[in-house]
C-alpha cells in the first residue's frame, strides 16, 4: 500500500523530459517468457519428480508366518538415487507398507534362512495392482541374492527384486516400479500453457498501454539511475542514528516482553547454551580451553563442531560481563544478542550512509535490517544468528572500499580478512558461506558494470584469503568432524508460502513456517500462522521488487546494473530462499559445502538487508526529484518504525518452556543420579522432542543437552551434527528396532537386531528419566518393554518419573571384573580414571566412545586407544600405573599450517597489488 502511494504522488509530480531508457520489443518480451516458462516448467517437474508426485504405494505380503519370523523380516524400498527406506510392517498383519509413498527403483528382502525351506505365498501390490506372485521356496532361484557385508553380523539373508517387477518404460519413469502416474505432469502441462497464453496476451497489451514515455516507466528508470548523494549536517546524521537505536531498543524489549532471558528459549536453551556455559567457564575459571563434552552422546566434541562459537572471542566477553559483572552467567546469550544486534544496526546504518542514503532512510534501512522478522523469531532460539546482524554489513562496507577510486592500503585488507575470519568462528557457517557468496556476487555486479578500478579484485584476494587464514584452524578441524556423516542438502523448505508476508504485517496475511508441514502434531499449531518471522517491511522492499520488475519492460545497462547491484543481490537472495520453487537452490545443492545446506528460508535476512539498502537508494533517488519530498519522509520515518517494532512485539519463538535456565534440579533426583557414596552411572531421558509444557518441571527431564548444567553422564543428547557420526548411528542402531520412524542410517544394510537391554547394560545405563508425554511414543521402542519387565520403579515426581535397572557396567573398570568401578572424574577436555588399588596392570574400559581425536595418557605417557566390540574406549595399561587420563585433543596443526600458506599467499597478493600501484 505504501508503495502505491508513493508511485501516485510521483506521478503527478515527475517532470516531463525525455530519459535514456530502452524499452524490450515485443520479439524480445516474448523470448523472454519463453525462458520464463522454460524455467518454470524445469522447477515445477523438478519439484513434482522430488516430491513423488504420481508414486504409487508398495505393499509386500508374506502369508503364514509367524509373529517371531515378521519381527525379524526387513524389506527395504530403494530410489532410483540409492536412497533406502524400510517398509513399515503394519502390526497384527502380514504385510508391509511404505511408511511414506516415494519412486522406488528396487525392493530389497532381508529373510531368516529357515523361511526359505518353507513355501509361503510372497505377494507384491503396486498402487492396488497385483504386479508379482511367487512363494519363498522359490526366491533363492527368482530373485537376485546380495552379498552380506563384511560387518554385518545379521543372520539374515538378502534378495533384490527381479526384473519382472520393473514397470512400462518411459522418459519420465525410467527404472521405477511404482510408476507411472501421469496426472500430476499434466497438470503442469496445462498450467504451463496456460501461463503462455497469459502472458502473450499481457506482453502485446502490455506494449499498447505503456509507451516510451510513460510517466510510471520514465519513474521507474530515473530512480534506477544514480543521483549524487545530498550532504547532510554531522548533527542531523547523530540525531537519526541515536533515534534508531533508541527505536532498536525499544522493539527488543517488546520482543521479549520485557521478561528477563529473553533470548534464552528453543535450541538455545536445550543444545547450545549448557555446552557454552560448560566451555566458557572452563576457559575463564580453569584456565582449560574446552573441546569436549563428556555428559552428552557418550562423550562428544565441541569446539570442533563450530555451532557452540567457542573459538569466538565475543562468547567468552558476554559470559564475563553476565557474571562478573551482572552476577548472573545465565543472562550470556542476551548480552551476546543484544551486543550483536545494536553493532549491526550501528554498521549498517554507517553502511547505508556510505552508499549514498540520507540519514532518516539509513535509520528505517537499518532498522528494517536488524528487525526483520527472521532475527525477531531466530535470535531467541539460535543464538548463532546474532552475528550475521553485524559481520554482513561490516563485510559489505568493507568491500564498497572497492568501488572508491582513493588507494587501498594493507590494512584494509587486514581489517576485511578479520572480518572474514572472526565472522567464520561466530557459530554458523552456513550463513558465513551465504555471506560469501552474496559478497562475490556484489563484487562481480560491480566489475561488470566498470565501477572497480585497475586492480581492485587482487585487493579483494588479498582480504579474502587472510580472512580464510583465520578461519582455517576451525574450518579444517569442523570439515573432519563432519565428513564422515550423512546429512544432504534440504531445498523443500522455501519462502513461497509467505511471499506477501514479506511486505505486510500479522493479521492482513497468514503464512505458515517454512518448514511445517500439513498433519504436523499439535504442539507446532502455532506455526501454521507464523507471519512475522518473513516481515522485512514493505517501503524498501516493495519499491525493490518494483524496480526488478522493470527487468522485464526495458534493458538495464552497465550503469543500471552498477548504481543498483544491491538490488541484483538481493533478488539472488530472495530466488535462492525460495528453496525448490526458485530453482538456484536444486544448482547450488550439487556444490560441496553447499550440499550439506539445509533450510534455505535462512537467506531471509539477506533478502532483508540487501532490499533495504536497494530499496532506500531508490526512494533517495526518488524524494530528490518530488516535489513532495518532506512529507513524505517524514510519513516513511514515523510509519516504518511502528511496523517493525509491532512486528517484534507479536513475534515469538519457535518453542518455549517455562523453565528459565536453569532451575536446580529436583532434590530427589539429584540425590538418585548423583549420589557420591556410590560410583557414578550413566543416565538416559526418554521425553518427547518438543512437549507441549504448561508449567515449569522440563529441566528434571534431563534430556537433550540439560544434562551438562548439572554434571549428569547420559546415554544421548542433542547435536544434529555429532548424533550422525557412524559411532552414534551404531548405538542408536543397538538401542532401537523400530522400523516406523525414519532410521538414522538411510543406507541398504539390515536393521541390526541387537537386545537394548544388553545395549543398556554394556554402556553402563543405570538411570531410566521417563518424562511426561513419553507415553505418545509407547509401542515404537522396545525400550518400553525393558522398563517395563526389568526396572524398578525408584522415584515419581509431577512429570518425571526415574527407573533403576541393575547390572550394567561401570562407567570405568579392569576388562573382565566390571564389579569393581574405577572412580573416574569428567571435564571440558575428556576425563581422568585413577586406577588405584587396579595397579596391576591390563585392559581398562572407559565407557565413552572411542572417538578418532581422543587421545590416552598414561601417567602422562601417551598410550595407544582400541575399542571394543562396542565401540567403547578400552587402554591396555601397565604395572604399577596409578592415572589414566583421556583427553579429546583436534588437530589443529593441520589448520595451523593451511592459515600460515594463506596469509604467504595473501602477502603475495598485497605484494603484486603494490607493485601495481606504483607501476
Amino acid at each position: 500500500m505504501s508503495t502505491g502511494i508513493i508511485l501516485r504522488l510521483s506521478l503527478t509530480d515527475f517532470p516531463a523530459k525525455n530519459t535514456d531508457m530502452v524499452l524490450h520489443s515485443v520479439k524480445q518480451n516474448l523470448g523472454l517468457l519463453v525462458l520464463f516458462l522454460f524455467v518454470f516448467l524445469a522447477i515445477r517437474v523438478q519439484v513434482a519428480a522430488d516430491d513423488c508426485e504420481g508414486a504409487r504405494p508398495i505393499e509386500v505380503s508374506l502369508s503364514g508366518i509367524s509373529d517371531a519370523d515378521a519381527s525379524r523380516i526387513q524389506i527395504f524400498a530403494q530410489s532410483p538415487l540409492a536412497k533406502a527406506r524400510p517398509l513399515t510392517h503394519l502390526p497384527g498383519t502380514d504385510v508391509w507398507r511404505q511408511h511414506f509413498t516415494f519412486w522406488t527403483h528396487a525392493l530389497r528382502l532381508y529373510l531368516p534362512p529357515e523361511l526359505l525351506q518353507k513355501s509361503h505365498p510372497l505377494t507384491i501390490t503396486i498402487g492396488g495392482e497385483q504386479r508379482f506372485s511367487a512363494s519363498t521356496a522359490t526366491i533363492q532361484t527368482s530373485w537376485k541374492a546380495v552379498p552380506k557385508p563384511t560387518e554385518s553380523s545379521s543372520e539374515l539373508v538378502a534378495f533384490d527384486s527381479p526384473p519382472e517387477i520393473s514397470a512400462p518404460q518411459s522418459p519420465l519413469f525410467r527404472g521405477v516400479i511404482n510408476g507411472p502416474e501421469l496426472t500430476p505432469f499434466l497438470e503442469i502441462l496445462g498450467q504451463t500453457l496456460g501461463l503462455l497464453v497469459l502472458g502473450i496476451i499481457a506482453v502485446l497489451l502490455g506494449h499498447r498501454a505503456l509507451p516510451p514515455r510513460n510517466r510510471a516507466l520514465r519513474l521507474v528508470s530515473a530512480c534506477l539511475r544514480e543521483r549524487a548523494p545530498l550532504p547532510q549536517p554531522k548533527s542531523t546524521e547523530r540525531g537519526y542514528a541515536f533515534a534508531g537505536l533508541g527505536v532498536l531498543l525499544l522493539a527488543l524489549v517488546a520482543l521479549v516482553h520485557g521478561q528477563r532471558y529473553g533470548f534464552v528459549h528453543d535450541d538455545n536453551i536445550t543444545q547450545f547454551f549448557p555446552v557454552i556455559l560448560q566451555g566458557c567457564e572452563s576457559l575463564l575459571q580453569h584456565g582449560v580451553f574446552p573441546t569436549y563434552n563428556p555428559y552428552q552422546l557418550m562423550g562428544a566434541p565441541t569446539t570442533t563442531i563450530g555451532t557452540y562459537a567457542l573459538t569466538y572471542p565475543p562468547t567468552y566477553m558476554a559470559y564475563a560481563v553476565a557474571n562478573y559483572i551482572f552476577r548472573d552467567r545465565y543472562l550470556t546469550l542476551d548480552i551476546f544478542v543484544l551486543l550483536h544486534l545494536v553493532l549491526g544496526y550501528l554498521a549498517t546504518f554507517t553502511l547505508a550512509r556510505r552508499i549514498g542514503i540520507r540519514s532518516s532512510l539509513a535509520m528505517m534501512a537499518a532498522l528494517s535490517f536488524v528487525l526483520c522478522g527472521y532475527f525477531c523469531v531466530y535470535t531467541r532460539g539460535w543464538f548463532y544468528m546474532a552475528p550475521v546482524a553485524l559481520w554482513t554489513p561490516l563485510l559489505l562496507r568493507q568491500l564498497h572500499r572497492l568501488t572508491d577510486p582513493k588507494p587501498l592500503c594493507w590494512r584494509w585488507a587486514a581489517s576485511t580478512g578479520i572480518v572474514i575470519g572472526l565472522y567464520f568462528h561466530a557459530g554458523n557457517a552456513q550463513m558465513w558461506s551465504y555471506t560469501l557468496l552474496l559478497s562475490v556476487a556484489l563484487v562481480l555486479l560491480w566489475k561488470r558494470a566498470g565501477r572497480l578500478t585497475r586492480g581492485r579484485l587482487l585487493w579483494a584476494l588479498a582480504g579474502l584469503l587472510i580472512g580464510l587464514a583465520l578461519a582455517a584452524p576451525l574450518l579444517i578441524t569442523q570439515a573432519a568432524e563432519v565428513v564422515g556423516i550423512d546429512r544432504e542438502a534440504n531445498v523443500k523448505t522455501g519462502t513461497l508460502r509467505g511471499f506477501v508476508a514479506l511486505l505486510l504485517p500479522s493479521p492482513l496475511v497468514r503464512a505458515a513456517h517454512p518448514g511445517i508441514e500439513p498433519g504436523a502434531p499439535n504442539v507446532w499449531n502455532h506455526l501454521f500462522n507464523f507471519a512475522p518471522l518473513y516481515f522485512c517491511s514493505p517501503v524498501f522492499l516493495g519499491a525493490g521488487l518494483l524496480a526488478l520488475a522493470s527487468l522485464f519492460t526495458f534493458r538495464w545497462d552497465r550503469r543500471c546494473v552498477g548504481a543498483n547491484a544491491w538490488l541484483l543481490c538481493g533478488g539472488l537472495a530472495l530466488v535462492l530462499s525460495l528453496g525448490e520453487n526458485g530453482g538456484l537452490a536444486q544448482l547450488f545443492a550439487q556444490l560441496p559445502g553447499f550440499n550439506k545446506f539445509q533450510h534455505w528460508w535462512k537467506l531471509l535476512p539477506f533478502v532483508a538487508l540487501f532490499f533495504a539498502l536497494g530499496g532506500a537508494l531508490l526512494v533517495e533517488r526518488w524524494l530528490q526529484i518530488t516535489r513532495r519530498a518532506r512529507l513524505t519522509e517524514q510519513w516513511m520515518t514515523g510509519i516504518v518504525p511502528i511496523l517493525l517494532v509491532y512486528n517484534a512485539f507479536i513475534s515469538q519463538p519457535m518453542m518455549t518452556i517455562p523453565d528459565k535456565p536453569y532451575p536446580p534440579l529436583p532434590s530427589a533426583v539429584r540425590a538418585l543420579v548423583l549420589n557420591p557414596q556410590e560410583p557414578q552411572q550413566r543416565s538416559m531421558a526418554l521425553a518427547p522432542w518438543l512437549p507441549e509444557w504448561k508449567e515449569p518441571g522440563f529441566v528434571g527431564s534431563l534430556s537433550q543437552n540439560i544434562a551438562t548444567i548439572y554434571g549428569v553422564p547420559m546415554l544421548e543428547g542433542y547435536d544434529p551434527l555429532v548424533e550422525k557420526t557412524p559411532l552414534n548411528v551404531r548405538l542408536k542402531d543397538r538401542l532401537y528396532r523400530s522400523t516406523t520412524f525414519k532410521r538414522v542410517r538411510q543406507d541398504f544394510d539390515p536393521i541390526p537386531i541387537v537386545a537394548p537391554l544388553e545395549a543398556l547394560h554394556r554402556y553402563g545405563v543405570r538411570w531410566i528419566i521417563l518424562t511426561e508425554g513419553h507415553e505418545e511414543l509407547k509401542g515404537t521402542y522396545a525400550l518400553d518393554q525393558v522398563i517395563t519387565t526389568h526396572t524398578s520403579l525408584r522415584l515419581r515426581l509431577p512429570h518425571t518419573s526415574v527407573f533403576e535397572l541393575s547390572g550394567s557396567d561401570p562407567l570405568a573398570f579392569v576388562e573382565d571384573i566390571p564389579e569393581h568401578p574405577l572412580p573416574i572424574a569428567f571435564g571440558a577436555t575428556g576425563a581422568k580414571v585413577e586406577l588405584g588399588k587396579f595397579s596391576e596392570g591390563g585392559t581398562v574400559v572407559v565407557n565413552l566412545l572411542a572417538r578418532e581425536r581422543l587421545h590416552a595418557f598414561v601417567d602422562g605417557k601417551p598410550t595407544p586407544i582400541t575399542k571394543d566390540a562396542w565401540d567403547r574406549v578400552t587402554v591396555k595399561t601397565q604395572t604399577g600405573a596409578k592415572r589414566l587420563t583421556l583427553r579429546y585433543e583436534p588437530n589443529w596443526g593441520k589448520g595451523f599450517f593451511l592459515s600460515g600458506c594463506l596469509l604467504l599467499s595473501a602477502a603475495g597478493v598485497l605484494l603484486s597489488c603494490r607493485k601495481m600501484h606504483t607501476a
